[in-house]
């Protein structure tokens, strides 16, 4: 009988993955059913649930909390229209040189950002925090600065590196109030599927995510 139970467990994922799919690894060290592949889908819809953006009853009480912060800061935000046209915004991971969209395991790590009239919102693991626009400029070489301020900092600046319009990937470059520099890869979300997608699919239990490279972010930014 759990034999029987095994082999459907391991069936459910194998029939869910994409006939074009690339395997990565196919076992676990935790010994639950997983498998991390690549596919070159574009009409994949594990794409779609990267893309979410709708506040679930969690989200909405983070995101209402860090506007209570800037209101008892006296922080008001002012309507303006973002100065970047592309305001939506999903990671990008490096893995054998090449860069992917990732479908992790847990989300709790998946760092979004949505931009709109009034609010710079990143998407973490604790829900989605607004930051007051203190300040965005277009400076040059296709690069857009915000002075933000939240309930996490009070000071920081994202700089957007636009490194690849055509297919709208980005350096995020955060500097901290400490002077502190962060360095991302994202992608516009509406043009995320002309990436190829990892996905770690891990459907009973939570596994390890996959090990990824850091990408020489200087050697990006003067090139």
């Amino acid at each position: 009988m759990k034999t029987l139970i095994l082999f459907y467990l391991i069936s459910l994922i194998t029939w869910s993955q994409p006939k074009d799919s690339i395997f990565i690894k196919k076992d676990s060290i935790y010994g639950a059913s997983q498998s991390i592949y690549i596919t070159k889908k574009k009409s994949c819809q594990l794409y779609n649930r990267l893309l979410d953006l709708n506040f679930g009853e969690f989200d909405t009480e983070s995101y209402l909390m860090s506007l209570s912060y800037l209101k008892e800061k006296n922080l008001i935000l002012k309507k303006n229209t973002p100065v970047i046209s592309e305001t939506q915004w999903i990671p990008l991971v490096q893995y054998n040189k090449k860069l992917f969209a990732y479908y992790p395991c847990d989300f709790y790590s998946f760092n979004k950002v949505s931009i709109n009239d009034s609010t710079f919102i990143e998407w973490t693991g604790e829900g989605p925090i607004a930051n007051q626009i203190m300040n965005q400029k277009k400076g040059k070489n296709n690069t857009f600065e915000f002075d933000l301020c939240s309930m996490y900092d009070p000071i920081k600046t994202v700089i957007i590196h636009i490194i690849n319009p055509k297919k709208g990937i980005a350096v995020f470059e955060t500097i901290s109030s400490n002077n502190e520099h962060y360095f991302s890869l994202m992608i516009a979300a509406s043009k995320i599927n002309r990436v190829p997608l990892i996905v770690n699919q891990c459907d009973f239990q939570k596994q390890r995510e996959l090990d990824f490279e850091e990408p020489d972010f200087n050697k990006i930014l003067n090139h």
